[in-house]
């Protein structure tokens, strides 16, 4: 864990493996939301008029009365979990690392430079206002006529004279682009619920930071680090009722914030009754002791009622498994011709454990049957070898017949057809594809042209010129596939862009709360390839041109693979270091599908070949399918999984110590180990959350609600336990960065291994 100032330069550092999460204080975009006038002038001597000038206007527009759902990446403790919150401190993950600096606490005062505009207010059931939709003229004192920048859309205010908001003098004129009748979402607070749970000016400027995290582990991305920033809240959630949580503006509202101790601002106007404040996100939890936490969603997956539940990709079976003697004997039986009402009920159910679901089939002619379908994801290593030499002239040619059932095997033919469709979609590629063909036929063309005239020249040189220049064209090896097709088809290798249905036919094999551990059947992935590259085949001698190259595509397309992942270099060095590159290896993964998903959005994943964790192998892709469900490839058999909280969702928060006092362990700033949680104390001095004097913490106090921090304090009390006991340096003090830091709690954790038998 690394962690910087508010300049921006690494105060310590770790080596890339070991580095988690990077604190820093903000990032105050050098233009904030505003109209800006830019005169430019020019003197030249001795020249009457010598002084010449001019103006132009430039307009940062930025977000006021609403957010993009997209500028939301998460938010903590996720929405209706129940578990074991208390003591956390909210918070919301904002893609975006300058939204919460795009505009100031107080306008034209830079005392407030640096502090955030947006705020997470936190209330309990009961306390808690009801979002509103409502107009933007509503947030303007009534009567009040409005004017838009460079417009000339004007309205009129309506907001009571008892309820207090951003003021005539913040809203009117509107920014360029806004107008009077602008949707937004309010929230109205009673005045005294305001001065309760709202952070006093002091206390902003420690409630938003930016997070700098490794994504190596993470989905598959374009970087291997990411910024966001991190607004958190200055209260504790209740124990006793729902917490709800608000992310708000507080936009110019720095007057008319409470004091520390909670006491109301004097710039407040006598008669107010409430305060209205725009309303970005709303959500709500519960702390108490049920299972909805990440750790607890992680170790109870694959819980169900029914105790034959299986924990493969395959549909669960009415009754226990046939036993292998009975598949045998089923087996035997069918060779023989004498298959029994008994036998063929085990080897459905064989088929079903092997992941064949039956699904409806429209032939081709006319009519239907029922036909057995296996997607891509197989609860155990296929059995037969892939028939990855294989070139199908259509889907049907890759169809499987089983005569003593009379049923198909429709797989490899889906498969087929689908990846035949999915390079007709992406017709940019199948233009390059196609002109790659053509190109390869001409190339072949020159070549049997050269073979023919030097046979019949018998080695003379005849107009060298040309024909020696044209016999090393032909003597080269045919040209490469195009860029933009080798990466789709490697992207296609690893099942991207396949649908859901095609990858799990079946609700039933992947239920909600649990995870899916499957072998990637390479001859499905083939089948895909083969169908993807069928793109273009006009000829014989274009059937003939993919019956040499098709093979040798689908090993460049496996061989990419190992590029896709540009966030993490790690997995594609291990990957390039492989002795035996061309070795189609097993690829292996997870299906993941729980509210432990959608809570937390960017979970780390680290693949293990042994259930010890000692020989991390690499990854293929990792990739959300939906809000609930994640899908990731290891190459390699994978014996363990780790997963890991999310660094920019890493929680917050506050214990409870002796005397219902609260107390945060201390953490240390300065290298060579930051981050590190310290253990002991030096300096042996009780505190009234520490009477012992033995631990290394820092009280934190709170309003007289027992609820709400008073912040500022609490980083003062830090700033001087970790430089007056623990001998850390703080140039700057305690920042929102170091703030961030002492109040981090540990990363949660779960780990999968294979069972033995």
């Amino acid at each position: 864990m690394t962690k910087r100032d508010e300049g921006g330069d690494a105060v310590s550092s770790t080596s890339t493996a070991q580095r988690y999460v990077t604190f820093i204080q903000d990032d105050t975009p050098p233009l904030r939301t505003g109209t800006y006038v830019v005169t430019a002038e020019e003197n030249i001597p001795n020249q009457s008029p010598g002084t010449f000038s001019a103006q132009a206007t430039l307009v940062v527009s930025g977000e006021r009365f609403s957010l993009a759902p997209e500028d939301i990446a998460s938010v903590f403790p996720p929405n209706l979990a129940n578990g074991e919150l208390d003591g956390v401190l909210p918070h919301v993950v904002l893609r975006r690392r300058t939204l919460p600096w795009e505009r100031m606490l107080k306008n034209g005062d830079s005392t407030y430079n640096q502090d955030p505009w947006l705020a997470v207010l936190v209330l309990a059931d009961g306390e808690n206002p009801i979002p509103a939709a409502m107009l933007a003229k509503d947030l303007v004192p009534a009567g009040t006529v409005i004017t838009v920048t460079e417009s000339n859309v004007t309205g009129t205010g309506t907001l009571p004279a008892s309820i207090l908001s951003y003021g005539a003098a913040t809203l009117n004129p509107m920014g360029y682009g806004e107008t009077p009748d602008d949707r937004c979402t309010v929230i109205d607070l009673p005045l005294a619920t305001w001065n309760k749970v709202a952070p006093s000016a002091a206390d902003v400027q420690y409630l938003a930071h930016i997070r700098e995290v490794d994504t190596t582990e993470g989905v598959d991305g374009a970087t291997t680090t990411e910024l966001c920033a991190v607004v958190m809240a200055n209260r504790i959630p209740s124990t006793t009722a729902v917490t709800h949580a608000f992310l708000v503006s507080l936009e110019n509202m720095a007057d008319y914030l409470p004091a520390d101790d909670g006491g109301q601002s004097p710039s407040i106007p006598a008669g107010t009754t409430a305060v209205r404040l725009l309303c970005y996100r709303a959500w709500s939890f519960t702390a108490n002791t049920m299972d909805q936490t990440l750790e607890a969603l992680l170790t109870n997956l694959n819980r169900a009622p029914d105790s034959n539940a299986l924990s493969t990709l395959a549909l669960p079976l009415n009754g226990p498994p046939p036993s292998a003697a009975e598949i045998q004997r089923a087996l035997a039986n069918q060779a023989l011709g004498t298959l029994s009402t008994a036998d063929a009920a085990v080897l459905v159910q064989q088929a079903l454990m092997l992941g064949y679901v039956p699904m409806t089939h429209h032939l081709r002619h006319g009519g239907q049957t029922v036909s057995f379908y296996r997607g891509p994801l197989l609860p155990a290593p296929n059995p037969a070898p892939p028939r990855s030499a294989a070139l199908y002239s259509g889907p049907d040619a890759a169809n499987a017949y089983n005569p003593d059932t009379g049923m198909f095997d429709v797989s490899y033919g889906a498969a087929w057809q689908l990846g035949q469709l999915l390079m007709l979609q992406a017709t940019g590629v199948a233009n390059a594809l196609y002109r790659w063909k053509l190109s390869v036929i001409q190339s072949d063309a020159i070549a049997a042209e050269e073979a023919l005239l030097q046979a019949r020249l018998g080695g003379a040189k005849v107009f060298p010129s040309f024909l020696e220049k044209r016999a090393v064209r032909a003597a080269g090896a045919a040209p490469p596939l195009p860029p933009e097709v080798l990466d789709w088809l490697a992207q296609l290798a690893t099942l991207t862009s396949v649908p859901f249905n095609y990858l799990v036919p079946d609700e039933r094999m992947l239920p909600p709360e649990s995870i899916r551990f499957f072998y990637v059947d390479e001859g499905y992935v083939d089948a895909l390839l083969d169908g993807a590259f069928s793109v273009g085949r006009r000829t014989a001698s274009a059937g003939e041109l993919e019956t040499v190259h098709a093979p040798r595509v689908r090993l460049d397309a496996r061989r990419h693979m190992r590029t896709l992942r540009k966030n993490d270099p790690r997995s594609r060095a291990a990957w390039l270091a492989d002795p035996a590159p061309d070795a189609n290896g097993p690829i292996t993964g997870f299906l993941l599908r729980s509210a432990a998903v959608s809570g937390w959005p960017n979970l780390r994943f680290r693949g293990f070949s042994d259930g010890a964790r000692t020989t991390e192998i690499p990854r293929v892709a990792v990739r959300r399918l939906s809000d609930s469900v994640t899908m990731a490839l290891f190459r390699g058999v994978l014996g363990s999984l780790l997963i890991q909280e999310p660094p920019e969702q890493l929680h917050s928060g506050v214990e409870l110590g002796p005397s219902g006092t609260y107390f945060t362990t201390l953490r240390e700033v300065n290298p060579p180990t930051p981050g590190r949680q310290y253990t002991t104390n030096p300096t042996t001095k009780a505190t009234p959350c520490d009477p012992s004097g033995t631990r290394a913490v820092a009280c934190v106090t709170t309003r007289a609600d027992g609820q709400t921090l008073q912040v500022a304090s609490a980083a003062a009390t830090i700033a001087s336990r970790l430089t007056g006991d623990f001998g850390q340096t703080l140039p700057n003090g305690v920042t929102s960065a170091e703030w961030a830091l002492e109040m981090s709690k540990g990363v949660v954790e779960v780990a999968f291994a294979e069972a033995s038998s």
